[in-house]
């Protein structure tokens, strides 16, 4: 895959997704912006999007199969799963047509999005709509960007922040909707082949690390300031924003 053999391959995929598990442990979600941004150094926006989704998959399979009255998180957010499931999967189907740079364009600019409305805490709950009209609004954005960068958590956070849910529901739902996007991107992505059959055995590793860091990360929730985490993280996500717009728009 590119210039990189089987072993770097395997490393990467393995630090990678071991890094991600434990920062989507510590808060929640994290993983699939993460594994990107570190795959990006390595492969081009495309094969990352590939790679990405079965480490994305099978973690939040394991979150939600966790989470705390399951079938209640399914019936009361059933709405923004419509949504984001029928936007997916037109929007996972055009991710290998719009080429890299564009994809690196996106991606970039969604992680910058994240981090300024995350710098400046913007009171999200204080807007005051129908909720299932939230759903269908943010269940449709979080689809037509997902599809594209494998990114959807930015509008699911928002959504949630309007709700104001506690910590535990946060992760517990916002692991209910990235998985249930994960279906229609997977069908978008290997129709188009930005996933392949190759890509499975490096996604499996990057999956079985995943959930090594994922179990530390919740071990380790409670003993680090979640402040200082954040801001380091923040600090993190814009380098790698800034260099992937730089790279769409001059390389």
């Amino acid at each position: 895959m590119e210039h990189l053999n089987n072993l770097d391959l395997f490393t990467i995929m393995s630090v990678t997704y071991f890094i991600a598990g434990i920062i989507k442990g510590i808060i929640g979600i994290g993983l699939p912006t993460t594994g990107m941004a570190i795959l990006c150094f390595f492969v081009n926006p495309i094969t990352a999007l590939g790679l990405n989704l079965i480490p994305m998959t099978i973690s939040n399979l394991w979150q939600f199969y966790r989470a705390d009255n399951r079938l209640q998180i399914i019936k009361e957010y059933k709405y923004f799963v419509i949504s984001i499931i029928g936007f997916l999967l037109i929007s996972s189907f055009f991710a290998a047509k719009i080429g890299n740079q564009l994809v690196s364009a996106i991606f970039g600019s969604m992680v910058l999005l994240f981090v300024i409305t995350n710098s400046l805490s913007i009171k999200f709950e204080k807007i005051k709509v129908n909720d299932v009209k939230l759903q269908f609004v943010f269940g449709g954005l979080s689809g037509l960007i997902g599809g594209i960068t494998s990114l959807w958590a930015l509008p699911i956070t928002i959504y949630l922040f309007i709700k104001d849910v506690s910590p535990k529901h946060f992760v517990d739902v916002s692991g209910f909707f990235i998985l249930m996007g994960c279906f229609p991107v997977f069908l978008g992505y290997y129709t188009t082949d930005v996933l392949s059959n190759e890509m499975f055995k490096y996604g499996l590793m990057g999956a079985l690390f995943s959930l090594i860091g994922f179990y530390i990360g919740e071990k380790i929730r409670g003993g680090i300031k979640k402040d200082l985490f954040k801001k380091l993280l923040l600090i993190f996500f814009t380098f790698i924003a800034i260099k992937m717009i730089f790279d769409a728009f001059f390389k």
